[in-house]
Formats: structure tokens, sequence, C-alpha cells
């Protein structure tokens, strides 16, 4: 005799509905406290030039505004993220032209020669290069690797073809792959491996950083590839 399937409680269905709302509404929950982030980050500097200021304008403090905390603190928040959002863009427009081009190779020198600070500028710098399509020899092509074990592929970015330290040390040609986290390829794995057990693929780096950083789903079309 078939079993007849089992009627879900009252309580069960409430769950279940709860999760599919909390998932739908999940996305736009998620990117809107990025936004927020991204605001405040940006913000920082100037709303904490403004927080200085603001006393200098009213001399008897009983009557200034509170701009630590509600809607003040919002349009204060605001206001601050504006004003940076147009220096940034006024230090873009800039850095095309000689003179911005100029004093950005310039104060990149100064950072690079302090010991320390140096090295960890230059190496944000060219993952930011890299990830924003500024330097494209930094994530030459997207192949694919056995890792972590044999039989296993993933995603790989090749970031130097001809490491000649790294082939002296090892005895044979190598190149270098740099395996990336997901969802945040800003981390990963170095490997050095011989360019026969690199497997080439169509993918461009914005395609490839799309895909680890919706977590595999969003992938390009064949027809799009061939």
């Amino acid at each position: 005799m078939t079993e007849l399937p089992e009627k879900s409680s009252f309580g069960s269905r409430v769950g279940h509905n709860f999760l599919t709302g909390m998932f739908l509404v999940l996305p736009l929950g998620l990117t809107l406290y990025v936004i927020t982030l991204l605001i405040g980050l940006i913000a920082s500097p100037v709303e904490s030039m403004f927080q200085a200021i603001f006393p200098l304008f009213f001399p008897n403090k009983e009557v200034m505004p509170d701009f630590k905390t509600g809607l003040n603190h919002a349009l204060l928040v605001l206001a601050s993220a504006l004003v940076m959002a147009v220096i940034l863009t006024g230090l873009g427009f800039l850095s095309k032209r000689l003179f911005g081009k100029l004093l950005q190779q310039w104060f990149a020198s100064l950072l690079e020669r302090m010991p320390g600070l140096g090295a960890l500028y230059n190496s944000i710098r060219q993952m930011v290069d890299a990830l924003s399509g500024r330097n494209k020899d930094t994530f030459r092509r997207v192949v694919m690797v056995e890792f972590p074990r044999p039989g296993m592929w993933t995603i790989a970015f090749v970031t130097h073809e001809q490491p000649t330290v790294f082939s002296q040390a090892i005895g044979k040609p190598v190149v270098n792959v740099f395996i990336p986290a997901a969802p945040a390829p800003t981390t990963g794995v170095i490997l050095h491996l011989p360019p026969e057990e690199v497997r080439e693929t169509k993918l461009t780096v914005g395609e490839a950083l799309g895909l680890l950083m919706s977590f595999g789903s969003v992938i390009p079309k064949p027809d799009d590839k061939s």
C-alpha cells in the first residue's frame, strides 16, 4: 500500500514561509548594508573634519545641534559622503592629466621608499589595480588547475609567465598562478606550476571575478565564448 504524504503542521508551514521570505529579502538587505558601509567609509574623513569645525560656529555649546546621533547625524554623513565623492571625482580627473600623473608617481615613490610600508602599499596597489582592470598585466590569463588534490579543478589567474627565480629553484620552467578564494578573491593561494599543468579557458578576468563572487552561479554562456 502506498503511504500517504505526511501533512505538514501549521508551525512548519509558518517556518517555511518565514525562511522563504527571509531569503527573498536577504539580497536586498545585504546590498543596502554594503551601500551603508561604503557611504560611512567614504564619509568618515570629511565627517571628522566637520565635527571638529562645527564648534567654531557655535560658541554657545548649548544651542549647537547634536550631529552625533539622530537625523542630524544621518544628514551629516550624507553631506560628508557627497563632499568626499566630489573630492574623489576631482582626484580621478586630475590623475588623467600630466600634473596628476606626476603627483601620483611622486607620492607612490615616496611611500615605496618607506621600510615596511612601501611593500604593503605596493602589494595593495597592485591588487586594487588588478581587480579594477587598471593593471591587466597582474592577472594575465584565467586558467584552471588541479587543486587541492588531483582530479579537483579550480579557477586560477596566471600572474607571471616566467618567474626565473622559482624555475631555477625547482629545476624546470614554472608559471605563477594565484588561486583566489570565493567569494572574496582578494585572498587565496599562490602556486608555482609547470605550464603543462595549467589548462586554458576563454574567460576574461572580469567574468572569472563575477563567477567567484557569485559562488559559481554566474557563468558566461558557451555561445558568448565562441
